[in-house]
């Protein structure tokens, strides 16, 4: 497709060229080799805006300006080849601060990697639980940028992406869910058997015990209340079945986060209580 009206600026290098169109807004066009050859007052019509992104929001594009300045432009082009299929993924146009944010972070992570730096994620698997579908399309990224640079970047690095991807999602819709409250236990219980390393049987009474809780919590959790008890005994069984409680805090952290909404102490210790007898469960009954 051909876009008249818009006027060479300047091209930063081979692959960055700012353009003002007929008013005086200037736009920042990002893609391979479009600046080669390209001068001050040059037409700028002939591109694929599927392999071109603009940056319009003038904040960052003072941002990626100062960017280009410091880091490798083949480098800067890989990060954006990587980013674009996300979006044409996920259809829609990334807000210009997510696209900056995210570009920023992939090329420190590449400097970083290069340099031999132990880049670590402690949210990783839970990263990965949460939002299954943007940690896929971040995995293709991340490979992509392997391939591309010949760096191997840590999986830590996948889930940074996702967390960027789930970010310009919220920004379209900030009520904006992981996935249905069935989908949401089906990754909580895959979750447990990972953590744990069991297989649940879900036919066990534990098990629907701990379903039905987590079906609870959802549709009707408990009003928090401030209950010494309860959290007397949730920091018992921290001290003393310290997987149990991890697994069950992250089950929570999980509900959270996709719901929207705050699971109350009462709640938290239920869930703990019923995840415990799934876990005593598998140490007494032979895994089908």
């Amino acid at each position: 497709m051909v876009e008249p009206g818009y006027t060479v600026v300047k091209a930063l290098n081979n692959n960055v060229v700012i353009a003002a169109d007929g008013g005086s807004s200037e736009v920042i066009f990002i893609g391979k080799g479009i600046g080669f050859g390209k001068k001050k007052g040059d037409a700028y019509t002939d591109m694929e805006h599927d392999k071109v992104y603009r940056l319009m929001d003038e904040t960052e594009q003072a941002r990626y300006k100062a960017l280009v300045k410091e880091d490798d432009e083949e480098r800067l082009l890989a990060v954006h080849e990587a980013i674009q299929p996300i979006q044409a993924e996920i259809g829609f146009r990334w807000p210009d601060a997510t696209v900056f944010a995210l570009t920023q972070h992939l090329a420190l992570a590449l400097k970083r990697t290069t340099d031999g730096t132990d880049i670590q994620n402690p949210f990783l698997l839970e990263t990965k639980w949460l939002y299954r579908e943007s940690y896929q399309l971040a995995e293709k990224a991340v490979q992509y940028l392997n391939k591309r640079t010949g760096l191997t970047l840590p999986e830590a690095e996948v889930g940074f992406v996702t967390l960027h991807i789930q970010s310009a999602l919220r920004s379209v819709n900030p009520h904006q869910h992981a996935g249905s409250h069935n989908d949401l236990i089906e990754r909580s219980l895959s979750y447990v058997e990972e953590k744990a390393q069991m297989k649940l049987t879900e036919q066990s009474r534990s098990v629907r015990r701990f379903v039905s809780l987590m079906n609870q919590i959802i549709r009707d959790p408990e009003p928090p209340v401030n209950d010494q008890v309860v959290m007397d005994t949730i920091m018992h069984l921290k001290d003393s079945f310290d997987l149990c409680y991890t697994i069950s805090r992250n089950v929570i952290r999980m509900i959270e986060k996709t719901d929207g909404m705050s699971v109350g102490d009462k709640d938290a210790l239920h869930l703990m209580l019923a995840l415990h007898s799934v876990l005593e469960e598998d140490q007494t009954e032979p895994n089908s």
